[in-house]
């Protein structure tokens, strides 16, 4: 590959970029704007139905009424947890909220019926602060123990909660927010720059033109990608600085996060020089850009958390391509687990690569 033409072709859409008032628009105020205002409006929102996961240790009849008190709530949705499982391995995983009832809790709860020990009898709770629904899950439990406690006929607390962080930090749902503001500009920009930039050339008749020329396919394809991810480094940036100084956010910021980044607008922008060999016109290209990107935009955990979506909607937002962007960066921007990010990133590494091979077996000079 030649460097040179490379190189000439991104200050090319550099200059498109600065031409194109739309593009400056959905690169550097949409994503502020969309920060801002779900950041002010769901910064402490709530949700009516939560995953809840209970491990039974003690496999005994109070712990069985203990959990059939828990999982008859209409708020929670019941998963049970095996015994053999490790918790905690799990907390670090896709769960983020875990009653154990340990062993023995059944003796326990007789010997502080029967006075033979003061204080509460405690089931331990592994609960991560960084999401939103946390203190309300915590909350609706506590309501359930003091129904449970009441019904011992008993005014003082008999059983309680322990809960412990998986985190070593409480993060407020801002945080939680800003990794999604970050994977959906990404991907915004990349869809619809590409689209929108490759639209405009190809009817303009630079695409025929370039059959004329020594640049590869692949050179053109990725000096696009390379645009498109030195847009994405501006737009990720303005957010986390405008983050810092409005909501004092406070983020991990790690070479997992950028790899993140680098990856996902490539594999965006190849995505979206597939799909423009079809375009013909501007507004199929809005409507074509928005059938990439909306879906995804709400269904992705960008604005609320996959957990809080019905079943069969969980089920498709993990076979898009920006769950994992967006899990991969929280992992990375809240967790700073590493290995996590580098699990989920994976997928999008994976899907960046196929896209690029595909574009360049199929791209076609003349055939634009």
């Amino acid at each position: 590959m030649n460097p040179m033409r490379i190189v000439s072709v991104f200050w090319v859409n550099v200059r498109l970029l600065i031409r194109d008032k739309g593009g400056l628009f959905f690169t550097f105020a949409f994503p502020i704007i969309l920060m801002l205002l779900f950041g002010f409006i769901f910064q402490d929102s709530d949700r009516t139905e939560y995953d809840i996961h209970i491990q039974d240790l003690d496999m005994s009849d109070s712990s069985r009424n203990l959990t059939e008190a828990i999982s008859a709530v209409p708020s929670f949705r019941y998963r049970e947890v095996a015994p053999d499982k490790d918790p905690h391995v799990l907390a670090r995983e896709d769960v983020n909220f875990i009653v154990v009832i340990g062993e023995g809790y059944e003796q326990d709860l007789n010997a502080r019926m029967g006075g033979y020990f003061e204080g509460p009898v405690n089931i331990t709770v592994l609960y991560d602060p960084s999401q939103s629904s946390t203190q309300l899950k915590m909350s609706i439990l506590a309501s359930v123990l003091d129904g449970v406690n009441d019904a011992m006929q008993n005014s003082t607390r008999i059983i309680g909660i322990e809960p412990e962080s998986i985190v070593s930090e409480r993060f407020r749902f801002i945080e939680f927010f800003i990794p999604g503001v970050i994977g959906l500009t990404v991907m915004t920009g990349a869809v619809f720059g590409t689209i929108f930039g490759d639209l405009e050339l190809k009817q303009k008749g630079i695409f025929r033109k370039l059959s004329t020329t020594p640049i590869t396919r692949g050179e053109w394809i990725l000096s696009t990608m390379l645009f498109q991810l030195f847009s994405a480094g501006l737009s990720a940036s303005v957010i986390l600085i405008v983050g810092r100084i409005v909501f004092d956010a406070r983020l991990f910021m790690n070479p997992v996060a950028l790899l993140v980044v680098i990856f996902e607008a490539f594999a965006f922008t190849g995505l979206a020089m597939l799909v423009v060999r079809f375009i013909k016109e501007s507004q199929s290209a809005s409507a074509l850009g928005n059938a990439i990107t909306f879906p995804m935009m709400f269904l992705s955990g960008t604005f609320f958390q996959v957990e809080a979506m019905p079943p069969f909607i969980q089920a498709i937002a993990k076979v898009m391509p920006l769950y994992y962007v967006n899990e991969s960066l929280r992992r990375a921007m809240i967790f700073n687990d590493t290995i996590g990010a580098l699990r989920y990133m994976s997928v999008i590494a994976v899907f960046a690569l196929i896209v690029f091979i595909a574009g360049v077996y199929l791209t076609s000079w003349r055939n634009d």
